[in-house]
């Protein structure tokens, strides 16, 4: 269980001066986001935008870690469960929808925490949004039938770098980085991200992200995973596949390895121990190679922002440093 905190500061913050700053606050998944924010929220009278491309869907909530209807009704939760599962929400979406939320916060004389570590939301947000290939519908219905290792592999094949980015169990990206390779001129991602117009990065969003050692994220990975199945991550599944078959986020971490459970369909390449077993380990395999590839894109991102506007923090050791550097980007003077 995760242990409370006591803030070192606990001052109401100053109101909002026109163009104010927005944290964002991110990091890889199970390194205690939520916690973090909503106990810093509360003593900053602050309310939470979200940056999770799966918290928009309603109904994908287990395997998610969406946060319980109890800390919501704590701390005002926005773009959270505003999309059916069917829908599409793009970046340029939530970049729309996160400057009109923060605008209204404002409003009220409040202030704004953006959580969360979709990549393209964080990018799209801290840059701007580029106008990327249109999908083409018959090439995806062409690759249904290879499973998600097929398909990364074959990415690795054209594009070694770009694969390495995303783990083999994203199924959605692996499969929108095919299609951006098979019908744009670029040879790579790349390619397309040198020859594409260099944006500069937006000051009012500076990025700070947390992280934990590797055998506490390991040990918290754990723990997550058989609380989720636990608490009926396997019906949510089930609900999910007769409701909204078809729902994108399906293919993502966790989702997808339920999916394959139900269905029978053991791994390419190596064996798997029977039963729920099992798929908690896959569970926790996708999981930790999420984890790779967010703290990749992390790091990248920290870079290309400077160290003016990024910086990370390690939990618990540098909690009460994380606290302090978001109340002074909170102050009058930033």
């Amino acid at each position: 269980m995760q242990t409370s905190y006591q803030p070192t500061f606990s001052a109401p913050l100053a109101s909002p001066p026109s163009h104010s700053l927005c944290p964002i606050l991110s990091g890889p998944t199970a390194c205690g986001k939520t916690g973090f924010s909503i106990e810093f929220a509360q003593q900053h009278s602050i309310e939470i935008i979200n940056a999770d491309s799966l918290l928009v869907y309603r109904d994908f909530d287990i395997g998610t870690a969406k946060p319980t209807a109890a800390e919501q009704s704590g701390v005002p939760h926005h773009l959270i469960d505003i999309c059916d599962p069917l829908e599409n929400f793009s970046a340029a979406d939530f970049v729309n929808q996160a400057r009109s939320m923060i605008a209204q916060i404002e409003s009220r004389g409040k202030r704004a925490l953006i959580v969360g570590g979709t990549p393209f939301y964080l990018k799209a947000l801290c840059f701007g949004v580029w106008e990327a290939p249109a999908t083409h519908p018959e090439f995806r219905s062409t690759l249904e039938p290879f499973t998600s290792e097929e398909l990364h592999a074959r990415l690795t094949s054209r594009d070694p770098k770009r694969a390495d980015d995303i783990h083999p169990s994203d199924r959605y990206r692996v499969i929108r980085a095919l299609e951006i390779l098979e019908f744009s001129s670029f040879q790579t991602h790349e390619e397309m991200l040198a020859q594409s117009s260099p944006l500069q990065p937006n000051p009012l969003f500076p990025l700070l992200w947390i992280d934990r050692d590797h055998a506490e994220l390991e040990s918290r990975i754990q723990i997550r995973t058989q609380e989720m199945l636990k608490h009926g991550f396997v019906d949510e599944v089930i609900r999910l596949q007769n409701q909204f078959p078809g729902a994108r986020a399906l293919n993502s971490v966790g989702y997808r390895q339920v999916c394959d459970y139900l269905a029978e369909r053991a791994p390419s390449g190596r064996k798997i121990r029977p039963g729920t077993a099992g798929l908690a380990d896959e569970i926790q395999l996708a999981t930790r190679q999420l984890v790779k590839s967010q703290r990749t894109f992390l790091k990248g991102l920290t870079r290309n922002l400077g160290d003016r506007l990024a910086r990370r923090f390690v939990l618990n050791q540098e909690r009460s440093e994380l606290e302090r550097a978001l109340v002074e980007l909170y102050s009058p003077s930033s």
